[in-house]
C-alpha cells in the first residue's frame, strides 16, 4: 500500500507498505541479505524516503540496514543502484531537501563506502574496493617483476618500450650474462649473472597489465629445426702411360761395358775398356720409360749391342666420400658442425717495436654452418654454408687447402630435400715425350716416344633436408635410441679385442665374480675380484664389488704429508670421523687423530 500526500508544498510519497515485493510463494525478496519491513511492521515511526518531482530527497530512517536504504532510494528515485556484497552497515539519519547525490554520499560515507557512476548504473563499493579499482584503472604506479624464460632482458626492454612512455614509468633489466662458449679455461667463469633473466617495471596497474599481455605473446619457447646434410664427393682418376727406351751401343758389345740390369728393367753401362778406345764406338739411348709411373708392366730385352725396354701402366682410382652431419638448432640461431681436423700454424705480426707470433688453425674436413628462419606457413628460410675440404701445412709453415663450399640462402618446405649445390668437373690430360722428328714418323714413331694420358673426374653433390621439430619427445626418444646404438657398438668393439688382452681378462673375471656372488659363494667371488685387480688395479666396479664382499674398505695411506693436512685439522676441531673416505684405521696405529 502506497499513501500519497502533500507536505510543505511538495508531492510526497510515503512508503508505508510494499506488498509488491512479496513473491508468489510469500517469501520476502531481499536487497542484500536483509528483508524489507512488512506492512504489519509499519508504525508511526516507519522509515520514510521521499523523492520530489524536482529531485530533492527527504529521508527519515533509524538503525535501518544500509542495503534496505539503498533499495528504497533505488525505488523512489528510479535509479539503478547495485551494491557490492562487502557493503554493510546501518543508517540513522534525517535529511531534508537534499539532492539525490548528497543523500547517497551521506548514507555511504558514514558506513565507509562510496559509489561510482557508469552509464545509467550506480555501483556502490567499500572505500578499499574503490581504491583498488582506482589503482587498476591507472592510478598510482606500482612495481612489478617479470621473469623471462626465452628472450633476453634487453630485448624485453625494447618490446616494453612500445607500450610504456618515459612519463608513464621506468624499466630496469637484470645484468647481462657472460659471453658465448669460451674457447679456453681462462675465459670461463667470472662474476656473471647466473639466475633467470628478468625486468623490473614501474608503471600504473593498467600499463602493467598491457606489458604482461605483451610479454606473454613474445616470451615463448622458440621453435627448432633438424638439419640433415648429405655431402657426396666422388673422384675418378684414369691414367694410361706407355714408354719405350732404346740403348744402342756401336763398336762394342754390351758385355764389354759391364752392362748391368736390375730385373731386366733398366740398363747401366760401365766404363769402356782401354783397348777399345782406338776403335769406333757410339752409343744412343732414350729415357721415355722414366715418364711412366712405377708399377704396371715392364719388359726388357738385352742382346749384343741393343737394349730395349717397354713400360706400360693403366691406373684407375675411384674415391667416394660421403658425409652425413645432423644437428638441431633454434630458430634464428647459428649452428655449426665440423667433422675433420685442425692444423696449427704460426703467423707473425711485425710492428716498429716488436714482432708478435700467434697460432692460428686451418680447419679442414666436412663442415656445415647454417642459420634457420622458421615461417608460420610451413616454409623455412635457411642461410647455408656447407663445405668439404682437405689441407696441410707445408715445411715452411704455410697452410694450403683444397675446398668445395657453397654459401647461399634458400627457402624450402618443412621436410623437403633439395639439391643446394653440385659440381661436376672433368680434366683430360695427354702428355707425349718423343725424339724430335723420329717420334712423329708413321709406323715407327711410337718406338721413339712415350705417352701419358690421364682423366680426372670429380663430382660433388650436396643434399639438404630440414624438419621443423614439432614433437620434442619424439626426437628425444630417437636420440636415446642412437645413444643405445652407440653403446652397443662400444661394447661390441670391446668384445672384439683379443681374449688374452688385459681388458678382456678383467671383464671375464668380473663377470665370474658376479656369478659367484649370485650363487652364494663369496670366497670364489673374492678370488675372481683379486684376479681382475691383478690385471687392472684401478677397475672401479671390481673395487666396489670387493669392498662389498669384504664388508669394509681397505686401509691405505697415500704417502703424502700435506694432502689431508687441512682436512685433518678441521676434523679434529669439529669432530669429523677419521680416517678419511670411511676407511678403517690402520692396525697398531696410535695416532690421536685416528681415534675420532
Amino acid at each position: 500500500m502506497v499513501k500519497t500526500f502533500f507536505r510543505r508544498g511538495c508531492l510526497c510519497v510515503c512508503a508505508i507498505a510494499l506488498p509488491a515485493l512479496i513473491d508468489n510463494d510469500g517469501a520476502a525478496r531481499a536487497f542484500g541479505q536483509e528483508e524489507l519491513p512488512s506492512e504489519a511492521a509499519v508504525r508511526s515511526d516507519a522509515p520514510q524516503v521521499v523523492v520530489s518531482e524536482v529531485g530533492t530527497v527527504e529521508l527519515h530512517v533509524a538503525d535501518l540496514p544500509l542495503s534496505t536504504v539503498l533499495r528504497l532510494l533505488s525505488l523512489e528515485g528510479q535509479r539503478n543502484i547495485i551494491a557490492s556484497p562487502k557493503v554493510t552497515g546501518t543508517v540513522t539519519a534525517d535529511l531534508y531537501g537534499v539532492t539525490f547525490d548528497e543523500a547517497l554520499n551521506a548514507i555511504l560515507m558514514s558506513n565507509g563506502a562510496g559509489y561510482r557512476k557508469i552509464g545509467n548504473f550506480i555501483y556502490v563499493h567499500t572505500e578499499q574496493e574503490l581504491r583498488e579499482m582506482a589503482d587498476l584503472a591507472g592510478g598510482r604506479p606500482i612495481i612489478h617483476i617479470f621473469k623471462l624464460s626465452y628472450i633476453s632482458a634487453e630485448d624485453a626492454r625494447t618490446y616494453v618500450g612500445a607500450v610504456l612512455d618515459e612519463e608513464d614509468g621506468a624499466v630496469f633489466t637484470s645484468p647481462m650474462p657472460a659471453g658465448g662458449l669460451a674457447s679456453s679455461a681462462s675465459e670461463g667463469g667470472g662474476n656473471a649473472f647466473a639466475e633467470q633473466d628478468f625486468i623490473i617495471v614501474k608503471a600504473s596497474p593498467a600499463k602493467i597489465r598491457e606489458i604482461a599481455d605483451l610479454l606473454a605473446e613474445v616470451d615463448v619457447r622458440p621453435r627448432q629445426v633438424l638439419v640433415e646434410a648429405t655431402i657426396l664427393r666422388a673422384k675418378l682418376s684414369d691414367d694410361n702411360a706407355l714408354g719405350i727406351d732404346f740403348t744402342l751401343v756401336g763398336g762394342v758389345d754390351l758385355s764389354l761395358l759391364g752392362a748391368t740390369s736390375r730385373g731386366v728393367t733398366s740398363l747401366t753401362l760401365g766404363s769402356l775398356p782401354q783397348d777399345r778406345f782406338e776403335r769406333f764406338n757410339a752409343t744412343a739411348t732414350t729415357d721415355f720409360s722414366g715418364n711412366v709411373p712405377g708399377g704396371g708392366l715392364t719388359i726388357g730385352i738385352l742382346k749384343d749391342h741393343v737394349a730395349v725396354f717397354v713400360r706400360a701402366l693403366e691406373e684407375i682410382t675411384d674415391t667416394v666420400v660421403v658425409a652425413n652431419p645432423k644437428v638441431l638448432a633454434l630458430n634464428k640461431q647459428k649452428a655449426q658442425v665440423i667433422v675433420g681436423r685442425r692444423d696449427g700454424f704460426l703467423t707473425t705480426t711485425v710492428t716498429q717495436t716488436q714482432a708478435i707470433q700467434t697460432i692460428e688453425f686451418l680447419e679442414t674436413g666436412t663442415q656445415l654452418i647454417f642459420r634457420p628462419f622458421i615461417g608460420n606457413d610451413g616454409y623455412i628460410r635457411v642461410e647455408l654454408h656447407p663445405e668439404d675440404s682437405v689441407g696441410f701445412i707445408n715445411a715452411q709453415g704455410l697452410p694450403s687447402e683444397q675446398t668445395t663450399e657453397i654459401t647461399t640462402n634458400v627457402i624450402i618446405r618443412d621436410g623437403q630435400t633439395i639439391l643446394i649445390g653440385g659440381l661436376f668437373r672433368e680434366v683430360t690430360t695427354s702428355l707425349r715425350s718423343q725424339v724430335a722428328g723420329l717420334g712423329s714418323l708413321p709406323l715407327i714413331g711410337p718406338l721413339f716416344r712415350s705417352q701419358n694420358d690421364s682423366i680426372a673426374r670429380e663430382e660433388v653433390i650436396i643434399l639438404l633436408t630440414i624438419h621443423i621439430v614439432k614433437d620434442q619427445d619424439l626426437y628425444a626418444d630417437a636420440s636415446r635410441r642412437q645413444l643405445e646404438i652407440a653403446e652397443q657398438l662400444r661394447v661390441g668393439a670391446r668384445r672384439g679385442l683379443m681374449g688374452l688382452g688385459r681388458e678382456r681378462l678383467v671383464q671375464r673375471y668380473y663377470r665370474k665374480a658376479i656369478e659367484a656372488v649370485q650363487g652364494g659363494d663369496p670366497k670364489k667371488a673374492l678370488w675372481h675380484t683379486r684376479m681382475a685387480l691383478h690385471n687392472d688395479s684401478t677397475f672401479l666396479p671390481v673395487l666396489r664389488l670387493q669392498e662389498k664382499i669384504l664388508g669394509e674398505r681397505a686401509w691405505e695411506e697415500n704417502g703424502a704429508g700435506g694432502r689431508d693436512f687441512i682436512y685433518r685439522l678441521i676434523a679434529q676441531e669439529r669432530g669429523y670421523r677419521l680416517p678419511l673416505y670411511g676407511r678403517p684405521a690402520q692396525p697398531m696405529n696410535d695416532h690421536d687423530e685416528q681415534g675420532q
